[in-house]
C-alpha cells in the first residue's frame, strides 16, 4: 500500500478501532518470536496489543491484525515458493533495540522512548530510510550481505562483522502473521465443526 497516496494512516480496520502506534507492533513481533509461548497464546496477546477492544469475529480480527503489520500488504505476497533457503533474518527488535534508538535519534531527532505516538507504518517507512552511515544499516549488510562476489579483504571484513554482531538463536522458529492467521483460521473452522456434529448428534438422539 502507498502511504503517500492515503489521507492520513489507518487507525482502525473496517470500522474496528486499532492501537496503531508502533510500541504495540514490535510488541506482536516480539510476541510472535517467543518460543516460550504456544499458538493460542499467541493469537491472544497478538489481538490484545491491536485492538482497543477486540472484536467477536476472530476471523475478521486476525485479517486485521495480518493487514496492518504488513502495513497493507498480502502476507504472502512476494514469496517464492520454490525457495529452499529462507533469507537472512537482518535484525531484531529486542537484541537490536538500541541501535535502533541510536539510528532514528541521530537521522531523526526521535527519541523512540519519549516520543508520545508514532504510527507503526511511518515508524517501519522511517526505519527503512535509515541511512547507510548509521550503525543499524551496516549491521543490517553485514548480517545479508551475499559474500560470494566479494573481493576477499571485503568478505573477511563482512564475516567478522557478522560473527560479532550475530542474533542469538531461538529454540523454535519464530511463527510469522501468515501462518498464526492460518492456524487460528484452522482452529476455529474445527471448534465450528465439532460443535455443528455435536449439535446433530443430540438433535438425532432427541
Amino acid at each position: 500500500m502507498n502511504i503517500l497516496l492515503l489521507d492520513g494512516l489507518p487507525e482502525e480496520y473496517e470500522g474496528i478501532p486499532i492501537s496503531a502506534d508502533f510500541r504495540n507492533m514490535i510488541q506482536v513481533d516480539l510476541i510472535l518470536h517467543d518460543p516460550d509461548t504456544n499458538d493460542v497464546e499467541k493469537t491472544a496477546a497478538a489481538l490484545y496489543q491491536l485492538y482497543p477492544d477486540i472484536p467477536p469475529d476472530i476471523h475478521k480480527a486476525m485479517e486485521g491484525l495480518a493487514w496492518f503489520y504488513t502495513r497493507g500488504n498480502d502476507p504472502g505476497k512476494g514469496k517464492d515458493k520454490g525457495a529452499k533457503k529462507s533469507p537472512r533474518k537482518a535484525f531484531d527488535f529486542e537484541q537490536d533495540a538500541n541501535l535502533i534508538y541510536a539510528a532514528f535519534y541521530a537521522t531523526y531527532n526521535i527519541s523512540l522512548t519519549t516520543v508520545e505516538f508514532l504510527h507503526w507504518w511511518e515508524f517501519m517507512a522511517l526505519f527503512e530510510g535509515l541511512p547507510e552511515t548509521t550503525l543499524m544499516q551496516r549491521v543490517i549488510y553485514w548480517r545479508t550481505a551475499d559474500v560470494a562476489g566479494l573481493p576477499k579483504h571485503e568478505k573477511n571484513h563482512v564475516q567478522k562483522m557478522r560473527k560479532l554482531f550475530a542474533l542469538k538463536e531461538v529454540e523454535k522458529p519464530a511463527m510469522n502473521i501468515e501462518e498464526l492467521n492460518q492456524q487460528t483460521k484452522d482452529r476455529v473452522a474445527r471448534r465450528f465443526a465439532e460443535a455443528q456434529a455435536a449439535a446433530a448428534q443430540e438433535n438425532k438422539c432427541n
